[in-house]
Parts: C-alpha cells; sequence; structure tokens
C-alpha cells in the first residue's frame, strides 16, 4: 500500500502538506517554505510576483523603483547567505578526500543538506553540475575500438571461475523463473552504477547493500513468476526512491544489457555484468570480515547484513554458472521487456499530461473560500 503522508522534506520533522510548484519538494509550512535550503524557489517565487506586479499594475515610478530595490536587497542577502553557508560547509568537509571519502562526507552533511542532495538527484539538477556518467553496456558500436584483439569498451572483466550448473544441480532441473530473478538483479545492479553515477566501487560496502536490498531476489529470496514482475518488484521497492523518468530509463539498461554488444545472440554483457555484482559482493563482504577483526562488531545489524551479502555471493555465482550453460534463454524475456518498457513510457506520459492539465486549470478548478474576499488591492 502506499503511504498516506510523509514527512516534511525540509525540516524532517512535521507532516508534509504541501507541495512546492517549482521543485515539488513537500514542506509542512510557510517557515519551511521559506527556509534557506529553499530559497533558490522561494524567492524566485516572490521575484516572480513582484515582476508580474510591475508589468500588471499602473504604478507611479517611486512605487517601481522601490520594488527594484527590493530586489535587489533580495539578491544581496542571498548572495550573503550563500557564501556563508559555502564557508561553513568547506569547515565541514576540511581533511577529507571529495574522491574516496563519500562515506564520510555524507555522515558530515546536516539533516536538511542530505534532503536537498537527494531532491536535486531525483529532480535531475544534479545533471547540470556533476558530468554524467557513461554506461560501459551504452557505449555505441562504431565507438568500440579494436585494441591488441580486444574489444576497449571498458566493460568489467568475466570472472574466470565460473561455476558448473550440473555440478550445483545434481538431483534437479533449473526453474524457468531463473531468468527472470536474473533480470531483477539486473535492475537492481544498473540501478546502483546510475544511481552512484559509476563510482559504485568508491565506497563497495554501501553500494553492495543498496545493490542487495533493491533485489527482492537476493533481499528476500523472491521467484519472479515473468519479466515484468521481475522490473515492478525493483522499481517499487522503498531502496528506489527516484523519478519515474529515471526508473523508466533503467528497463532500457537491462534491455542493452541483455543484448550485448553485438545487439544479438550473445551474453557478454550479463557476464560481464554478474561478475561485477559478484566482485563487489566479495569486496563488501571482506570488509565487513576485516570490521569483525578490528572493531569487534557484533550487532544484529551487522551480522544479519554480513550474513546477506554472503547468501547473495552465492545466488549470484549460481546465476553466472546458469547463464554460462543456458543463459541463451534469456534472450526469450526481450520482447517482454520491451512491451514492458513502451507501456510504462505510455504511462508516464498520460501522468504527465494529466498534472500538466491540473496544474493549468488548478485556479479556476479551486473553489474559493466561503466569504473570502478574491481581490485585495494592494496601498
Amino acid at each position: 500500500m502506499m503511504e498516506q503522508s510523509s514527512a516534511c522534506e525540509i525540516c524532517q520533522k512535521d507532516q508534509a502538506k504541501y507541495t512546492c510548484p517549482r521543485c515539488n519538494t513537500r514542506y509542512c509550512g510557510l517557515s519551511c517554505y521559506r527556509d534557506k535550503s529553499h530559497s533558490e524557489c522561494s524567492e524566485a517565487f516572490y521575484k516572480t510576483c513582484c515582476m508580474e506586479a510591475l508589468g500588471n499594475r499602473d504604478v507611479s515610478s517611486e512605487e517601481k523603483q522601490k520594488m527594484l530595490e527590493m530586489l535587489d536587497r533580495l539578491e544581496k542577502e542571498e548572495a550573503e547567505n550563500s557564501d556563508e553557508m559555502e564557508e561553513e560547509l568547506l569547515d565541514r568537509l576540511t581533511g577529507l578526500n571529495l574522491d574516496t571519502d563519500s562515506e564520510l562526507i555524507w555522515s558530515r552533511l546536516t539533516e536538511k543538506e542530505q534532503a536537498q542532495f537527494n531532491r536535486m538527484a531525483e529532480d535531475g539538477r544534479l545533471g547540470n553540475l556533476v558530468e554524467v556518467w557513461t554506461p560501459w553496456w551504452d557505449v555505441k558500436k562504431e565507438k568500440i575500438s579494436e585494441v591488441d584483439g580486444l574489444k576497449a569498451n571498458h566493460a568489467p572483466k568475466v570472472t574466470p571461475k565460473i561455476p558448473d550448473i550440473s555440478k550445483l544441480l545434481t538431483k534437479s532441473k533449473p526453474s524457468a523463473d531463473i531468468k527472470n530473478n536474473v533480470v531483477n538483479v539486473l535492475y537492481a545492479y544498473v540501478f546502483v552504477c546510475r544511481l552512484y553515477n559509476g563510482t559504485h566501487w568508491d565506497c563497495p560496502q554501501e553500494s553492495a547493500l543498496k545493490l542487495v536490498k533493491t533485489s527482492d531476489v537476493m533481499a528476500k529470496h523472491s521467484v519472479c513468476s515473468s519479466p515484468s514482475e521481475a522490473v515492478q518488484l525493483c522499481m517499487t521497492n522503498r531502496e528506489c526512491q527516484q523519478s519515474q523518468n529515471f526508473l523508466i530509463g533503467l528497463v532500457s539498461d537491462v534491455i542493452k544489457v541483455l543484448q550485448g554488444p553485438s545487439g544479438g545472440a550473445d551474453l557478454d554483457f550479463v557476464l560481464a555484468a554478474l561478475s561485477d555484482v559478484l566482485q563487489l559482493l566479495k569486496k563488501s563482504h571482506s570488509q565487513y570480515k576485516r570490521d569483525v577483526k578490528l572493531y569487534q562488531a557484533s550487532s544484529s545489524d551487522f551480522m544479519e547484513e554480513k550474513q546477506l551479502l554472503f547468501l547473495s555471493m552465492k545466488k549470484v555465482e549460481f546465476y553466472l554458472g546458469w547463464c554460462q550453460r543456458c543463459g541463451i534463454v534469456l534472450l526469450s524475456v526481450l520482447p517482454e521487456l520491451k512491451l514492458e518498457h513502451s507501456r510504462l513510457l505510455e504511462e508516464l506520459k498520460v501522468t504527465n499530461e494529466v498534472r500538466e492539465s491540473i496544474e493549468k486549470n488548478l485556479d479556476e478548478l479551486r473553489p474559493p473560500k466561503p466569504g473570502s474576499q478574491l481581490i485585495e488591492e494592494l496601498t
């Protein structure tokens, strides 16, 4: 079931009652709307109102001058506040390596800064600040060059020791649903790669746990009965709190991984992706074992995460063995995945059209409050 309420994204305390029409931030009241972390929208709103007032009203030159002076003061105050916040943030991050200390950097951000960062990641504003990573599975065929007989597309190396599936399943045949479960794991993988903008190896523990928890197949031992269900389980997972446009794009990523470098009947990219997952899980699991020795970590959460990573490693090893022997079956999921991708795009298009129509006619649809004065003359 969907949540009926959510916390204010500014103060993180009270229940959110309103949504900013500019950035879709949910907030509880006027004080949070005017908060420094939301000033980019709130001050822009006030400036827009003032400029509209200047253009729509017959005002004297003296009134116009006062309004322009007020706008100038707002801009100067915004610049001063921004400089102070930047200096204070730099003090907190002094001594940290921005390339390798991502977990420490995140811990030194305030709750408001973390919430603002998440909002910027969701609405795409981070894309204007950070160079967007180009996934290895998204390299165009004409850009793949031959170097010493190898394709230089920077795909992860396939693990050399893939277990023989016939030795793992001595008394039974592989389930027909394995192909769908692999799709679920691949979706979780491309999600983490995109989420961390290709830097998931800089924080292996964090990204490995994110990957495992995003995949119900690994975290909850779920079994997917269809490719569509495999995708939907990830998209509705609480770990995937991203925009619908972002999540739908990941379906296209999974399709490209399944199609491989030639777009035909090979599993090079699938084996490379699962190998990358396996090595990431192994790296994270080894760090957990090191932490136990160094810090005597024995909390229930710590041990559960360590066990979850271990079981996920074994499951991915099994999928690698299955892909090597039976993986050609994966190609059968492509038509349904493509249909699912088209369906999700059409659904998003209809939703956006309805929302835009409502927003466009919002003033007409909203009834006036009883006894309220519709027009108030400014003096």
